[in-house]
């Protein structure tokens, strides 16, 4: 059994003194990091995409000043970007302004002309005359592209860009034969932005030591029976309270979260940390990790035999799912092997909603009666997505079936997240339910641990 991780706060100087990490430590170039990036994910991911997704030519059609979805791939530019599968590699063609902001695309094969340019930036505007794109025109017929691939999308937000009029005017400049051939970019998209470079796995997991350093700092400021849940700013989440009466119905996602609540003796809770760095605006690279302390009653010395034993049956669900996920598996494939690998070890599949207190309830009914621990999987895509429906790239979870095709690629950042219901004996038909989360890579060696995957209970005396 994994025991608790010793966390004095009392009279550790280190760390109740301390400041949050700071950025400044480390300082690092973000326009270089951000260049390498964009222009290594070109040359080394976007041929396998486009030939994985049959898709011969791709037109992404920007305005400036309306904000793009792909700005961190493609930076901000103005005009028509196309790629172009030659056979020997992908051509790069910008028609209409120059690219700006931070990072950039090198190497452009094909520049247009400073006619389109103007067209593209409002100079001389004519909607009935657009002998201007002539040229976009010609290049398309030139390369003869069987699928065009078009950013929009009627459930991807990222690969929705192009506004009605700009589609109706490409569908204009390429003539009828060309604009039949049109298709959405969805899974085009969905497999170039989460296929990672090496130097996007390193920022990612910068990314997360650093929260995760602030994270025990957060802890550390936590003095029982004064310091709140906002005092503390750990997005803490008790799951478990000795004393405390909760004010709502229990969630799937925790037992009690207001910010005005005051941390007790005898709280178990999850908790934890940001990181502010690299900033790529609205792109970067998120964090989602929980972490587990326990807070120590009179007279205790360690966590609770049973919070323990709930911990520790989410910790070996952990390693159980951790060996089901490989690289060229699909979404809906690692889904099934997951769940009956937990279930051929005495777990019970809790398909959850995503609604926290529909789910707890699927809980409360499901375990009745029965003693065994529970089971749900979100193993959603990460890196620069967030974690919402919308996200990008292979997901795991009851909830996110319309991805069950995607295939998880090499360097696949997700979230490692799930949770394990188990019944306690002073709370009955009340499971616990324990959320495990952090972020990791599936390589062709399996999940790879990027972060330290809760290693323990952190206990404060």
């Amino acid at each position: 059994m994994i025991r608790a991780l010793s966390f004095l706060i009392i009279g550790i100087s280190l760390m109740s003194g301390a400041k949050a990490v700071s950025p400044d430590e480390y300082n690092p170039d973000t326009q270089a990091v951000l260049n390498l990036i964009r222009n290594d994910k070109l040359d080394l991911i976007l041929p396998s995409a486009m030939r994985d997704n049959d898709v011969d030519m791709w037109i992404n059609v920007a305005r400036d000043g309306q904000p793009s979805s792909l700005e961190y791939e493609f930076g901000h530019f103005d005009g028509y970007l196309i790629f172009t599968d030659t056979g020997e590699h992908i051509e790069r063609a910008m028609f209409g302004g120059i690219f700006t902001g931070p990072g950039g695309i090198n190497n452009v094969d094909v520049i247009g002309s400073t006619k389109v340019a103007r067209a593209v930036a409002g100079y001389e505007y004519d909607p009935e005359d657009l002998s201007a794109y002539d040229e976009i025109r010609q290049y398309v017929a030139k390369n003869d592209p069987k699928t065009i691939a078009v950013n929009y999308s009627d459930w991807l937000s990222v690969a929705d860009d192009i506004s009605y009029t700009q589609f109706l005017k490409l569908s204009k400049i390429l003539g009828e034969k060309y604009a039949q051939r049109i298709v959405s970019a969805e899974y085009l998209i969905t497999d170039y932005r989460s296929r990672r470079t090496l130097r996007e796995i390193v920022v990612q997991t910068n990314t997360l030591e650093i929260a995760r350093q602030n994270a025990l700092k957060n802890l550390s400021r936590i003095i029982p029976g004064v310091t709140t849940i906002g005092d503390c700013a750990c997005d803490a989440r008790i799951y478990y309270s000795d004393k405390s009466e909760r004010i709502r119905e229990p969630h799937a996602t925790s037992w009690i979260r207001h910010p005005d609540y005051v941390f007790q003796k005898g709280d178990f809770f999850a908790f934890s940390g940001d990181a502010n760095w690299m900033d790529f605006g609205p792109n970067s690279f998120g964090v989602d990790t929980k972490h587990h302390a326990y807070i120590l009653r009179d007279g205790e010395d360690n966590v609770p035999d049973e919070l323990q034993y709930a911990w520790d049956q989410t910790k070996k669900a952990q390693r159980i799912i951790r060996e089901q996920v490989e690289v060229g598996m699909t979404s809906g494939e690692a889904l099934t092997a997951i769940v009956r690998a937990l279930e051929e070890e005495n777990y019970i599949y809790t398909p959850f909603t995503d609604d926290p207190a529909d789910d707890y309830r699927m809980i409360q009914d499901m375990l009745a009666g029965k003693n065994q621990s529970g089971f749900y999987v979100d193993l959603h895509a990460m890196g620069n997505n967030g974690g919402t429906l919308v996200t990008v790239g292979p997901s795991i979870a009851p909830f996110r079936r319309d991805r069950d095709d995607i295939i998880i690629r090499e360097n696949h950042i997700l979230a490692f997240e799930f949770a394990v219901h188990t019944h306690l004996s002073d709370r009955p038909s009340y499971p616990i339910t324990i959320n495990f989360s952090n972020p990791q890579v599936v390589t062709n060696l399996g999940i790879e641990w990027i972060q330290p995957a809760n290693e323990g209970i952190f206990v404060i005396h």
